[in-house]
């Protein structure tokens, strides 16, 4: 079934495979394991018009806008690798980091014992990592890096960072009134109040993935808190993409 989401990661592969100096053959298949990991292998490289090209979130603004430099704003709500990494350590004692390229080998084992439960278990989450609900954009562009260093990109922790005395906090203004004023507004702009109690706007009403032990690392929640985060991560995204009127 080709949906939303297979277009526009069809036409992110379809695309690079265009490029003159194409690194390898992208080609879109009926696998998500495959195409996901093609999706990784893209090298990141090129400055601002290659990402605006093959990076899920700046793109997907850039069609949704026509506007480049806003686009440049883009972020992943929760993203994929870190957690998926932690979980497959757990299952197979190996951990892949990405910056090792291990995308091929990934998608050769994809069926193996280990590989494949895991492959599995985040497959909901998967079919809709490249939907709008998984995407944002930031008040500034620098927020992107440190918001990965204090929050893994998981929406639930980054928004206790953005709040007065967080990390994330220098981007919503210099006073707490004009950063809780400057959250507040980003938050419905974004269509994020759906992760707060009653969409009262405030810290203590931010709805952790994790009940019992909520904004842990990955690496120190149990297994059964990190399947708890994951099913968590898709009910929300599924949510935003109705709140949004995309079909997920």
């Amino acid at each position: 079934m080709d949906t939303e989401q297979n277009s526009f990661l069809r036409g992110i592969l379809e695309d690079y495979s265009n490029e003159p100096d194409c690194e390898f053959e992208p080609i879109f298949t009926d696998d998500r394991i495959i195409n996901l990991f093609n999706y990784f292998k893209i090298p990141g490289k090129g400055g601002d018009e290659f990402r605006l090209k093959y990076d899920g979130d700046a793109r997907y603004y850039h069609l949704l806008l026509n506007d480049p430099h806003l686009a440049l704003y883009a972020d992943t709500i929760i993203s994929f690798y870190t957690p998926y990494k932690e979980m497959l350590k757990r299952t197979t004692g190996v951990i892949y980091h990405k910056c090792n390229k291990p995308f091929d080998e990934l998608i050769e084992k994809r069926n193996e014992p280990g590989f494949k439960e895991v492959n599995d278990q985040f497959a909901m989450f998967i079919d809709l990592y490249f939907t709008a609900g998984n995407y944002l954009l930031l008040p500034e562009r620098k927020m992107n890096n440190d918001r990965y260093q204090c929050s893994e990109d998981r929406i639930d922790k980054s928004l206790t960072e953005c709040f007065p005395g967080g990390e994330l906090s220098k981007y919503f203004g210099n006073s707490n009134g004009e950063q809780l004023g400057n959250i507040e507004k980003w938050v419905e702009e974004q269509r994020l109040e759906m992760l707060f109690e009653g969409e009262k706007i405030e810290k203590t009403k931010i709805i952790p993935f994790n009940k019992a032990n909520p904004f842990a690392s990955y690496k120190t929640m149990t297994d059964e808190e990190l399947c708890e985060f994951l099913d968590g991560a898709v009910k929300f995204i599924g949510q935003r993409n109705a709140v949004l009127g995309v079909n997920s």
